[in-house]
């Protein structure tokens, strides 16, 4: 009980601190603010009399400064402060009594906010009025392709005063009125001057049209790729915070069908691949549930039950208008984001004139030989005077894939086979309206169904190494058939309002995920045979065996007889689960002088209710025929002969098809295993509510060259869940838990232009990483085919970071940068998965299984070093100067403390899960005339998957470099060709268990194709 009482003592202290923190950050900011607002009032606006006889120029002074807000400036060595000032009282405001002032006195006042600024004049005494206030709104567009550009800056010439343009190319900044010089600049193109007579208190539309400054170079012809680029690197150069940028058209470089195909191009993130494709994100070294996928700014729900991080493979890559990797968060972003934060921006019209663009392709999958198709259709225009726009744009993918596989469990073998078909169907629409200059509302739309038809077939042999008299050599045949659906679906409304003091935009949106197994069918059957040795160290890569006295590349073997195989069991169930985030959130921005700088007060908050459920049923039956059921009697599908390039051959497994038809026909020969059915719903099943409350306060502030942003985040998060408890197998008890959890997370960003095109950018930030659902819940998933399963973990907790990153950026005018910088992170509480081995969980019959179970580490820290350079090499001789080069490396190491795996009073060292030592990517690429061709290879480096029971048991993915290239043909500056291929070296997916030639797994995937067309009208 005392302890009880000390840690919420504790809570409370800490809660108290952070608060009277944020507090006392907060009235510092507002004092900031205030006490420099860039809307002071009009002198001529202030109401004021004022008599006074033959007082001295300095009395005067102090009299006003007492009656007013306002303050007197000055070089006493200037200004006669004895001259004698006479006021009747008549005039009746600020203004008319400075000018009486300044006649008498012989000096020139003038207003700068709440100074006003006395300066000696000999000749003509004057009162400067401050210029009324205006503003210019407008867009930043390529003269030539029309097109939008983002990122470009935007200054008021002579000033501090500037923005950069959004994702659109539009920009809005408040300047005096009357004539205006603005001075835009943009990677890529010659900066542009333009004067705009701005009304007073009034908005003056402009469309400012960028040349590009490339040279019109023989035999090379500037296309989408290169605008790609000049998008891309502009909006990293302007950037707050340390991000990298990936624009559609870049996108296109790379033959990548999918979200996460495309991130592992960029520097520092390398991904998870399923069946050959990129699926998850890893950024700087950390595993996925450190990274946080947003759409549009908004977090996404996660359609997989047991994670809360997005498989990104279920999202097309051609949906997207850019992809942002922000490295260092800001106080307006989500918290949770240790790695990084990936936004995905979808598109929106951006003119008058209809806009189509459209893509057909097809393709040859070598392993299967098999073809894939994919397209893509886009809409826009902008009506009514450019004030509404509407985009839709949809994508389909179909790839029927496959694999070859073999793995290792102790000291057996597994040949595993899969066939697969794959569709991704994205639809997503935005639609905006502007009211005028200052107030506009959008509501954008996506929905993203990936669907996943797998068979799979199984040989697993198991031999008796200790020649038990208890246990037999046996050969497992398995075949599964499965359907997996995942939907995304978001909605988002919002607006946006410029006012004359403040900006404010609010927004609310609803989106759900689903996983939707609606069938999952497995049929097992056992084979024993007299004798069985398996030899892994002879060839580790691709072991040999021997099943009664005959190696298994002889066609007598006993094991290619489907005769011997009676039937064992059939499991036959389905799955949904549903991930729902109902979100709302606004932010206000106040502008403000701070002398002559200008500087952007912020504030915000957002509620997140999430809601989760996880819903399982599974049937597992056992044959109880009077007759013997043998594979040969439901056997179909594919003979393989060639298995692993002709190293195994594979007979017809089952045929799920055959096998429901014999099942229907004979329902009474089969038995379900009751007690194992409502153990395995009851323990697998949950329900979960996560509820987020969340508050900002930042200020950004441009002193000459230097930027600062600071500010402060807090957000609390409050998690109820209802599960299950299942004991013995046949009780089960209900469960309810719950826990809650804030954190205080104070971010610093400074970014120094040492000149137009370098940049020096510095961040010190605090984030942190939520637990999966299925970790915190002790809710448990058993397969015991398999021999694995996971546990939940109700004590687990959170991950907290600090990070400091450090980066120097030097942008080329011919498109191009080079970037390096290290980074740093220390991490408390980090989670990492614990296999171990047991034989106690629900439904066990006293058979030792592969456990797998998220724990806390007790700390980590991480350290790295990332370059890259990009650039057209346009200044070489010759037909060298269609070269181009791409290329990044990032060089990583880290050092993780957990409970010692031999002796549980010490502590162990470790390298953080997820983390490779190196990533790279080189791509080197050729431009002549309407041909460009893209040879790329993408390097990820080796790291632990799972932490074993020590250390010899961890298990390790091993380092893999893929092969791909691609072509572009410009038919007309409206009509592409292309072709690409992936995975030319057939490289595989390769884990290794303790020591490199101890494979565990190994799968190879082949190569794979595709060409096509892509229309732009």
């Amino acid at each position: 009980m005392y302890t009880k009482l000390q840690i919420c003592i504790s809570k409370a202290q800490k809660f108290t601190l952070y608060t009277l923190t944020g507090i006392a950050l907060q009235c510092l900011l507002l004092n900031v603010l205030f006490a420099r607002n860039g809307t002071a009032q009009n002198i001529y606006d202030v109401k004021l009399r004022l008599e006074v006889k033959d007082k001295t120029l300095k009395d005067v002074f102090t009299i006003i400064e007492e009656k007013t807000d306002f303050t007197f400036t000055y070089s006493s060595k200037r200004v006669d402060l004895t001259k004698k000032i006479t006021l009747d009282g008549h005039h009746t405001n600020l203004g008319q009594i400075l000018e009486a002032i300044a006649t008498q006195a012989r000096v020139a006042i003038q207003q700068m906010d709440n100074l006003l600024l006395v300066k000696s004049n000999l000749t003509t005494a004057t009162v400067k009025k401050p210029a009324a206030a205006g503003a210019v709104r407008g867009r930043v567009i390529d003269d030539q392709f029309k097109s939008v550009l983002p990122g470009a800056t935007i200054f008021q010439k002579g000033t501090n005063n500037g923005t950069t343009s959004d994702v659109n190319g539009e920009f809005f900044l408040r300047v005096p009125s009357g004539e205006v010089e603005l001075e835009i600049s943009y990677i890529g193109f010659r900066k542009y001057t333009e004067v705009v007579t701005v009304p007073e208190n009034g908005v003056a539309d402009v469309e400012l049209k960028m040349i590009s400054d490339a040279t019109q170079l023989q035999d090379i012809v500037i296309t989408g790729v290169l605008q790609g680029q000049q998008k891309a690197l502009n909006q990293q150069k302007t950037a707050d915070n340390i991000k990298n940028v990936v624009s559609a058209d870049q996108i296109g470089r790379f033959p990548d069908p999918n979200v996460a195909e495309a991130l592992q191009r960029v520097p520092a993130v390398n991904i998870e691949r399923d069946q050959g494709e990129g699926r998850y994100v890893l950024v700087r070294g950390l595993a996925p549930q450190f990274t946080n996928i947003s759409i549009n700014g908004e977090q996404i729900p996660s359609p997989e039950a047991s994670v809360r991080y997005v498989a990104l493979d279920a999202v097309p890559a051609d949906q997207l208008s850019s992809i942002e990797v922000s490295k260092a968060i800001t106080p307006d972003m989500d918290g949770d984001a240790i790695g990084g934060s990936v936004n995905l921006i979808t598109r929106t019209a951006q003119t008058e004139n209809i806009s189509i663009n459209a893509s057909g392709l097809v393709g040859y999958n070598n392993i299967n030989g098999k073809t894939n198709l994919q397209g893509s259709l886009e809409l826009s225009q902008r009506f009514l005077n450019n004030k509404l726009g509407i985009m839709l744009n949809s994508s389909y993918y179909e790839t029927e894939r496959g694999s070859d596989n073999w793995e290792r469990d102790d000291n057996a073998l597994e040949l595993r086979d899969y066939e697969l078909t794959r569709t991704r169907l994205g639809l997503s629409s935005t639609i905006d309206y502007k009211f005028n200059d200052k107030n506009e509302v959008y509501f954008r739309s996506l929905y993203n169904r990936f669907t996943d038809r797998e068979e799979r077939r199984r040989y697993i042999f198991n031999p008796n190494v200790d020649d038990s008299p208890f246990e037999d050599n046996e050969i497992e045949r398995l075949t599964k058939d499965r359907l997996e659906k995942q939907i995304v679906t978001s909605f988002n409304l919002g607006a946006k309002h410029t006012l004359s003091k403040i900006n404010l935009d609010y927004e609310v949106s609803y989106s759900e995920a689903i996983q939707d197994t609606p069938f999952d069918i497995e049929i097992g059957s056992i084979g024993e045979v007299d004798q069985m040795s398996i030899d892994f160290d002879t060839n580790p890569k691709f072991p040999s065996f021997v099943v009664d006295d005959l190696p298994h590349t002889s066609s007598q073997n006993i094991y290619l007889n489907n005769s011997v195989y009676e039937f064992d069991e059939a499991t036959m169930g389905n799955t949904y689960a549903k991930d729902v985030n109902k979100t709302a959130k606004f932010n206000i921005g106040i502008p403000y002088k701070a002398g002559n700088s200008d500087g952007l007060f912020k504030f915000g908050g957002k509620v997140r209710l999430k809601e989760k459920r996880y819903d399982i049923t599974e049937n597992v039956f056992s044959y109880t025929g009077s007759d013997d059921l043998t594979l040969d009697q439901y056997e179909g599908g594919k003979v393989d002969d060639n298995f692993l390039d002709g190293k195994y051959t594979l007979r017809a497994n089952a045929d799920p098809e055959r096998f429901i038809r014999y099942f229907n026909a004979n329902p009474g020969n089969f038995e379900l295993s009751v007690e194992d059915k409502l153990a395995t719903e009851a323990a697998e099943s949950y329900t979960a509510k996560e509820d987020v409350y969340a508050g900002y306060m930042m200020t950004k502030l441009q002193v000459n060259k230097l930027m600062v942003l600071g500010g402060f985040r807090f957000e609390h998060t409050s998690v109820d869940y209802k599960s299950y408890t299942v004991v013995n197998e046949s009780e089960i008890i209900p469960e309810e838990g719950s826990t809650d959890y804030s954190f205080f997370l104070p971010q610093l960003h400074v970014r120094y232009n040492v000149n137009d095109n370098t940049n020096l950018r510095m961040a010190v930030t605090r984030s942190y990483a939520r637990p999966n659902f299925s970790d915190i819940i002790p809710a448990q998933e058993i397969n015991i085919n398999e021999g694995e399963g996971t546990i939940g973990n109700a004590q687990l907790k959170p991950v907290g970071a600090t990070n400091v990153d450090i980066l120097a950026e030097k942008y080329f005018g011919s498109v191009g940068i080079l970037s390096g910088g290290v980074f740093y992170k220390r991490l408390t509480d980090f989670i990492f998965n614990r296999r171990f081995e047991s034989s106690q969980y629900p439904g066990s019959d006293g058979q030792v299984i592969d456990i797998t179970q998220a724990r806390n580490g007790e700390a980590a820290s991480l350290l790295g070093f990332e370059v890259a350079y990009q650039q057209n090499l346009t200044f070489l001789p010759g037909i060298l100067k269609g070269l181009s080069i791409y290329a990044n490396y990032t060089l990583t190491s880290s050092n993780a403390e957990i409970q010692s795996r031999s002796n549980s009073n010490d502590n162990e060292e470790i390298r953080l899960p997820g983390q490779a030592k190196h990533v790279g990517n080189l791509s080197l690429g050729y431009d002549l005339g309407r041909f460009n061709f893209r040879v790329s290879a993408n390097f990820n480096g080796e790291y632990i998957s799972e932490i074993g029971g020590n250390a010899s048991e961890d298990l390790y993915v091993k380092d893999r470099i893929q092969m791909d290239a691609t072509t572009t043909i410009t038919i007309s500056p409206k009509l592409r060709f292309f072709a690409e291929f992936l995975n030319i070296t057939n490289q595989p997916f390769e884990v290794y268990q303790g020591q490199e030639n101890h494979y565990i797994q190994r799968e190879f995937y082949s190569w794979w194709t595709r060409a096509g067309l892509k229309l732009d009208l």
